[in-house]
């Protein structure tokens, strides 16, 4: 893989920036978690946003557009929900196929999703996540991960066919890490998830809409999931 130097220093530079304003972020929020309104279910929120916030803030001081980021008009917005639906049966079929590719070495726990169990049964707490959670992670985590990271990292790998593929497993990779409070189960869904929801980043023409639909219909399917599950024992 041909690596571009002159501009690899750049690309490093604004990942850093990005990397460092969401892990600051975190680290205050640990430290004032006592403090704040929401609970244990909420944390990293503020991390992802202020990552987001880096990451347009650089966009746009550096010249670009929302439109780098993939805030562009869908070409036809009738193909919009097939790519939505296409998106979510792809993600169901790897989230479903890999534990099962896998167990033959090791068992793969389920998601450590105890952080909602207030959800569970209580219609007013799925109704306000169902609010609340595209602000707060759809929309940030497809600005930072996908519309971000992907591009700087296409970028930092170079000009070769395969650096767009690259981007996206590292950034899904990392995508799958940050959610380590679900344990490693959640850790390898949402890894899968920004693989799923990086390719179709890629192969929609890099419209940052149509994946944060999709990620946000997958979290209210997951809330409804949640609100129907019998109460933790």
């Amino acid at each position: 893989m041909v690596i571009d130097n002159q501009n690899r220093p750049g690309q490093l530079t604004d990942i850093a920036i990005v990397a460092l304003a969401s892990i600051l972020a975190f680290l205050v929020e640990l430290a004032v978690a006592e403090h704040l309104p929401w609970g244990a279910e909420a944390r990293g929120v503020i991390a992802v946003l202020a990552g987001a916030a880096a990451a347009v803030a650089i966009t746009l001081g550096r010249g670009g557009r929302l439109a780098d980021l993939g805030f562009r008009r869908p070409k036809r917005w009738l193909t919009v929900p097939v790519w939505v639906l296409g998106i979510l049966v792809v993600f169901v079929i790897a989230q479903n196929a890999v534990p099962l590719l896998v167990a033959p070495f090791f068992h793969l726990p389920e998601p450590d999703l105890s952080r909602y169990d207030a959800v569970r049964g209580n219609l007013a707490a799925a109704v306000s996540l169902a609010v609340v959670l595209p602000l707060t992670a759809a929309v940030p985590e497809e600005i930072l991960y996908r519309g971000f990271l992907i591009g700087r990292l296409t970028r930092l790998f170079g000009a070769s066919a395969g650096a767009p593929v690259v981007a996206v497993v590292v950034q899904a990779m990392v995508f799958g890490a940050i959610h380590f409070q679900w344990g490693v189960g959640g850790i390898i869904v949402t890894a899968i998830m920004g693989a799923v929801w990086g390719f179709a980043f890629l192969l929609c023409g890099r419209n940052l809409w149509i994946v944060i639909i999709a990620h946000s219909t997958a979290h209210f399917a997951l809330i409804a999931q949640l609100y129907h599950a019998p109460p933790p024992q």
